[in-house]
């Protein structure tokens, strides 16, 4: 293979690697953002979801919480989130099961019925 082609493959894949800077989604008026309560590490970690409509809160929505890696090869972590107060739903039990670059992207059931993603990017230190 060339040189410059090689260089070409390490530089996509190193791009395709890392992951963006985003924190949360919007769709409709509804804004979903999702936050770890401080730089995650390896073990349990609690998650914050914020949900919001036209910038009032939605309260008693159903909130799960799904973190995978931004590679293949590891099982996925889920969790559901209790509503902690009005429009604020907390994931106590969610476990950082690996270092690395994680995708943590919150399923919301809306009182309405209504179904929307919120979609946040973290990366994990080891102990």
């Amino acid at each position: 293979m060339r040189p410059a082609l090689v260089m070409i493959a390490i530089v996509v894949l190193a791009a395709a690697c890392r992951p963006p800077e985003t924190q949360g989604g919007s769709a409709g008026g509804l804004v979903i953002s999702v936050h770890t309560e401080a730089q995650p590490q390896l073990g349990t970690s609690p998650l914050r979801i914020v949900v919001e409509r036209d910038g009032e809160v939605v309260t008693g929505a159903e909130v799960s919480v799904t973190g995978d890696m931004t590679h293949a090869g590891m099982v996925p972590v889920i969790r559901e989130a209790a509503e902690l107060e009005p429009g604020v739903y907390v994931a106590d039990d969610f476990e950082f099961t690996m270092a690395g670059d994680w995708i943590l992207t919150a399923d919301v059931r809306l009182p309405d019925g209504g179904r929307a993603t919120g979609e946040a990017r973290t990366s994990v230190g080891g102990n």
